[in-house]
């Protein structure tokens, strides 16, 4: 049975797109972090928490209304509920009533708790974006963190290529006699150690790919960009002040202006708990009726319910002055703590403060440390390869042994280790740095 041509097409690019990993930059990461990290949508979640408070902190001044029924069964000495006349009889009746009640006065609570709830709501805003930060700095470094990783599987691969080339020279050699067998030992010893570190280097670079995909919340294998030249050479030409950095990340750092917030509630809630030192004034209305399904006229015909509703149908207005007088010393004791949580909210501010400009400050001065490190480690490398490809040239001319090869090969396995190091460790300062700046 053939296939047309059509369908088999159509099958290829179907195993291609399932077989295909989306490749994903610093921002793409950014982006599905912000949808799906738990830590980021449980403090989204305590955001919206806040907008509630706020919504119940408003509906606080308006009036509550509230109705009732009841209905009872009587049997014995009771009170008829319309005439209030003391009977002996077993009947059913019950009442009817509604009443509404609105705050006038109190101290100015609801307003001062409409305004520290406002505050608050402001704080949880800035804790979600504080959190956010948290999370975007993390997935920053987590990030860097398997580009370094997936570099070193790729130097190591590229190392254990070079060596097998070597391996074979060797063979060659000693074939033609030049050298003994003792060196293909020598060098054999090496490419083994260096296959098992091949698995370990790959080992780790899943690992770190798992922490990324992880903490973004995602299920399925993931793929990253790597770092080009022209964006190193970007990093390399910025240049940072450390003063305007950290007044620039103090203006609008989401944990200071928490903490900020925070302060204002605190304010707000002292006088909330002065206003329990003022008298509280409201005003109530009640509008009622009963009835009692066994009540008769004069003739002995029984009353029905509706004319029963209507002819007990009352109504009573009142305004309730409530000061207090004595309240065990609970008051003056609220009014207190409020005070040393303001205080509190203060040093919070102060504190806050010190460590974002302390840790500010450090991030730029690692910054450049970062990139001077960076640029000298960038040169001893290409010195390293030359290094490296003379004695090669020597080995294959049997002008060295195998050892001093070997030699020289570690030297240039660790100026390439250490060039990897500096050139991550300077991307993901500086992307710290865009990150907080950017907020």
């Amino acid at each position: 049975m053939k296939f047309p041509v059509s369908a088999v097409i159509y099958i290829l690019i179907f195993i291609l797109k399932g077989n295909a990993q989306q490749i994903y930059s610093l921002e793409d990461c950014f982006n599905i972090a912000r949808r799906n990290n738990i830590a980021i949508l449980k403090s989204r979640n305590d955001l919206q928490s806040a907008i509630l408070d706020k919504k119940a902190a408003n509906n606080n001044l308006l009036p509550s209304l509230s109705a009732g029924a009841d209905h009872y069964f009587f049997d014995g000495k009771s009170i008829d509920p319309v005439t209030n006349n003391y009977i002996n009889d077993d009947f059913t009746g019950g009442s009817l009533g509604m009443s509404v009640d609105l705050n006038i006065f109190s101290g100015f609570t609801a307003l001062n708790s409409i305004k520290a709830n406002l505050y608050k709501l402001k704080a949880s805003d800035f804790a979600y974006r504080k959190t956010e930060l948290e999370i975007l700095s993390a997935v920053t470094i987590a990030y860097a963190k398997a580009m370094y990783s997936r570099e070193q599987v790729i130097i190591k691969e590229s190392n254990g290529n070079i060596t097998k080339h070597e391996l074979d020279v060797t063979n060659e050699q000693i074939t033609v006699g030049k050298l003994s067998k003792s060196e293909y030992y020598i060098i054999n010893a090496r490419y083994t150690s260096e296959s098992a570190d091949l698995i370990e280097a790959r080992n780790d670079s899943l690992s770190a790919m798992n922490e990324l995909k992880y903490l973004l919340g995602l299920d399925s294998p993931i793929n990253i960009t790597g770092i080009n030249e022209i964006e190193i050479n970007n990093i390399i030409s910025k240049n940072f002040i450390s003063a305007d950095v950290v007044t620039t990340i103090l203006q609008k750092h989401p944990a200071l202006l928490e903490s900020v917030y925070m302060k204002k509630a605190g304010e707000m809630n002292l006088k909330v708990a002065r206003g329990s030192l003022y008298p509280n004034i409201s005003v109530n209305g009640n509008l009622f009726s009963n009835y009692n399904n066994f009540e008769t006229d004069i003739n002995g015909n029984k009353i029905p319910l509706g004319k029963q509703l209507d002819n007990n149908f009352g109504n009573s207005f009142g305004i309730v002055v409530q000061v207090p007088i004595f309240s065990k010393f609970q008051n003056s004791i609220a009014i207190k703590k409020e005070k040393i949580n303001v205080l509190n909210a203060e040093l919070s501010i102060r504190e806050v403060k010190n460590d974002i400009s302390k840790n500010s400050e450090q991030l730029v001065n690692d910054f450049i440390a970062a990139k001077q490190k960076y640029i000298l480690q960038a040169a001893a490398l290409e010195q390293s390869k030359l290094s490296y490809h003379a004695y090669e040239e020597k080995h294959q001319l049997s002008r060295i042994s195998s050892v001093e090869l070997i030699t020289a090969k570690d030297q240039l396995y660790s100026q390439q280790a250490k060039y990897a190091q500096a050139k991550y460790d300077l991307y993901f300062k500086y992307k710290l740095i865009e990150l907080l700046m950017s907020m």
